[in-house]
């Protein structure tokens, strides 16, 4: 058993100061000193997929750091760590638990068959692990071995912590984050009808109109990327591919590493409807350089167009309940010039209202995704 300063102070000396993750029993002594740490920043995520796809945007934004969480969630994980790390190349520390671990102690049923399986779909996805350490003298070695491997193949490493491999620490002080109060805007709702709604490359190229120099954007998966790509391709443009939801939580990473740009966030309404919970996560930690831009067609567009519930949900009024700075919702390019001009300190969700429709004979980037990103941090100066 270590204290968790041992492998905690080892980490902050290795600058991977950025941690993001969900609770666990056995995680409980590491969490409380991470938030007790000046030196380390911890961000409790919505799950073990956005907990991924957050320290994958600080990464990016050229600050290392790790995703910890129990192995019941690292199904949640599988999307972020198979296509969002994997094919943007993007290297990350994990801490793994293993609850259910075969031949340790008894555990509750639903543990059974995850803790029978987790090193394996580990391996499946060609994520190389080690035991977590359990003696203050193998810190230092466990951690060159997993950054040896993490900055010679760009891809993430996992440690699988068993029970009692911490020793206890209680939290010192208050982790609620204080929320200011709301300011809650949006444009008149018109209601009008789909014809007249703006269509999303439209959209796109209102927004790089009025562009700032120091922008970065971030596109969900899908069409809204690969529009933004044919608009205009440039080193300030991310457009992830697969890990659908995720594009809030990465670039809520990015912003909290870079906060001398603004992050814009073209996200989907089936995108984040699949990741509800990042709206509570964004608005939690309060990024004043964070816009997030909702582009809803109320359909799942690029795979046939099949109807998503954005009809029947406030996106406004959750990001306002969540903690938002402010939200609006508008209907017409005018309004979101408008918004988009005027928006000041963050984050902001605009909620846009689209028609169904693309540009014709939509390509797709031809530039790899780990080449985007390589790029994106170069002009960031952390390459």
């Amino acid at each position: 058993m270590i204290e968790a300063q041992d492998f905690l102070g080892e980490l902050a000396r290795r600058r991977m100061t950025f941690v993001a993750g969900t609770p666990c029993s056995f995680l409980k002594p590491f969490i409380n000193r991470v938030i007790d740490d000046p030196d380390l920043a911890y961000y409790d995520a919505a799950n073990e997929g956005d907990a991924v796809a957050m320290v994958a945007g600080a990464a990016v934004g050229g600050r290392p750091g790790l995703a910890i969480f129990q192995n019941a969630g690292l199904g949640n994980a599988v999307n972020a760590l198979t296509s969002l790390c994997f094919p943007f190349r993007i290297p990350m520390l994990l801490v793994v638990t293993h609850r259910g671990q075969p031949g340790g102690p008894a555990d509750e049923p639903q543990h059974e068959l995850m803790g029978q399986i987790t090193t394996a779909l580990l391996e499946v996805m060609r994520i190389p692990w080690e035991p977590f350490p359990r003696e203050a003298g193998e810190v230092a070695a466990v951690l060159d071995r997993a950054q040896a491997f993490m900055s010679g193949n760009r891809l993430p490493f996992a440690l699988i912590m068993s029970k009692d491999s911490v020793a206890a620490y209680d939290l010192q002080k208050n982790s609620r984050p204080n929320l200011p109060a709301w300011d809650f805007r949006h444009c008149a709702e018109t209601g009008r009808p789909a014809a007249e709604l703006p269509l999303r490359h439209e959209v796109l190229s209102c927004y790089l109109k009025r562009q700032r120099p120091e922008d970065v954007v971030v596109c969900t998966t899908g069409y809204t990327g690969r529009e933004l790509y044919t608009l205009k391709d440039a080193a300030n443009h991310l457009y992830l591919v697969g890990s659908m939801g995720s594009a809030a939580s990465f670039s809520l990473g990015l912003a909290l590493t870079q906060p001398r740009r603004r992050l814009v966030v073209f996200d989907g309404d089936g995108a984040v409807l699949m990741r509800l919970g990042n709206l509570a996560l964004v608005g939690a930690h309060r990024p004043a350089n964070y816009v997030h831009i909702v582009l809803d067609n109320a359909a799942y567009e690029s795979t046939g167009e099949q109807s998503t519930l954005s009809p029947s949900v406030c996106l406004t009024g959750i990001a306002r309940s969540c903690g938002y700075a402010s939200t609006f919702l508008v209907e017409s390019l005018a309004d979101f010039d408008r918004v988009v001009s005027e928006a000041k300190a963050g984050p902001t969700l605009i909620h846009v209202r689209i028609r169904t429709g693309s540009l014709p004979n939509l390509g797709r980037p031809k530039i790899k995704p780990y080449e985007v990103k390589e790029r994106l941090m170069t002009l960031l100066g952390v390459a």
